[in-house]
C-alpha cells in the first residue's frame, strides 16, 4: 500500500510543478506584454467605397453618364488655384483622354470646394482653379475651344464639411463631356449653371501677361489754353430813394440864395 501511495505521489508532482510554471508565465505575461491582439482584415463587403472620382468605368457615349472618371485627385494650395505636385498623373490621364476621344469636342472642368469660406470667395475660388487645369491643358496642345472652365463653390458637397473627412471629398475638380460632335451631351446646358471663366488659347495668355507686365503711363496734361483779357458786366443795384414823412418822397431843395451884405444893399458891380 505505501508503495502505490509513492508511486502516485510521484505522479502527480510534474503536473502541480507544470501548472505552477504555466500560471506564472500567464501572470508575466499580463504585467509585461501590452501588444493588442491581431485583428481581423475587413471582408471586401465591409470596405469603405472608393470616392466617385476613382474611374469606375470607361467613358462611352452610350453609358448617359457625362461624368468622366479619373483615378486619383488634382490637389492646390490652400485658398489658392495653384496646382500642387503629385496631381500630374491624374493630369496625365485626362490628357490621354481627350486625345483618344476627339468625338468628345467639349469638355466642362467643374471646380469644387468645402463651406470654409464664404459663398462668394468659394464660387469664384472653384472657378480659378478649373481654369487653372484648363490652362495646364492647353498648355500641352489641347485647343483652348474644347474646354469649359466653371466653379460651383460649395453648393454640391459629397460630404458633410463639419468633419474633415467631409470636407476633403468637396474639394475635388470633375470632369463632364459637355459636348459631342458639335452637340449638347444629351441636350444638357452645356455649362451646368456653373461660374464659367473664359479660356484663352496659349498666346492669348502670353499676349495678356505681357500687357499686364508694362508699366502703365500717366495720363497726359492738358495744354495751356491762355484766355486773355476777359470783361465781366458787374450788376448794379440802383440806390434806393429817401422817403419823408408819412412816406413821402424827399425833393430835392433849391440851390441856397447870397446873403446880402452888410449896410442893406445888394452888392452890385462897379462902373
Amino acid at each position: 500500500m505505501d508503495s502505490k501511495r509513492k508511486q502516485a505521489g510521484r505522479t502527480a508532482l510534474p503536473f502541480a510543478f507544470a501548472a505552477a510554471l504555466a500560471a506564472a508565465a500567464h501572470a508575466g505575461q499580463g504585467c509585461g506584454d501590452n501588444r493588442l491582439p491581431p485583428r481581423d482584415l475587413p471582408r471586401a463587403d465591409e470596405q469603405r467605397p472608393l470616392p466617385r472620382w476613382y474611374p469606375e468605368r470607361a467613358w462611352s457615349e452610350q453609358g448617359g453618364d457625362s461624368q468622366v472618371y479619373i483615378e486619383g485627385k488634382i490637389v492646390f494650395d490652400t485658398s489658392k488655384a495653384v496646382i500642387r505636385p503629385g496631381s500630374e498623373k491624374t493630369l496625365e490621364t485626362l490628357l490621354q483622354f481627350l486625345k483618344e476621344h476627339p468625338e468628345v469636342t467639349r469638355l466642362r472642368i467643374e471646380g469644387h470646394t468645402d463651406a470654409q469660406s464664404s459663398e462668394e470667395h468659394n464660387q469664384q475660388l472653384s472657378a480659378r482653379r478649373a481654369l487653372a487645369v484648363a490652362d495646364w491643358l492647353v498648355d500641352r496642345g489641347v485647343e483652348n475651344i474644347r474646354l469649359i472652365a466653371v466653379g460651383f463653390g460649395e453648393s454640391r458637397p459629397l460630404g458633410p464639411n463639419e468633419i474633415a473627412a467631409g470636407r476633403s471629398e468637396n474639394r475635388r475638380v470633375e470632369f463632364h463631356v459637355a459636348e459631342v460632335n458639335g452637340r449638347p451631351f444629351q441636350g444638357q446646358d452645356p455649362y451646368a449653371g456653373g461660374l464659367a471663366l473664359e479660356v484663352l488659347s496659349l498666346e492669348e495668355r502670353k499676349l495678356r501677361a505681357a500687357q499686364a507686365a508694362q508699366p502703365k503711363a500717366p495720363p497726359p496734361r492738358k495744354a495751356f489754353v491762355a484766355t486773355g483779357d476777359e470783361i465781366k458786366p458787374v450788376p448794379v443795384k440802383p440806390p434806393a430813394e429817401a422817403e419823408g414823412p408819412e412816406g413821402e418822397p424827399l425833393t430835392p431843395s433849391a440851390p441856397a440864395k447870397e446873403a446880402p451884405a452888410k449896410g442893406g444893399a445888394p452888392a452890385t458891380g462897379g462902373g
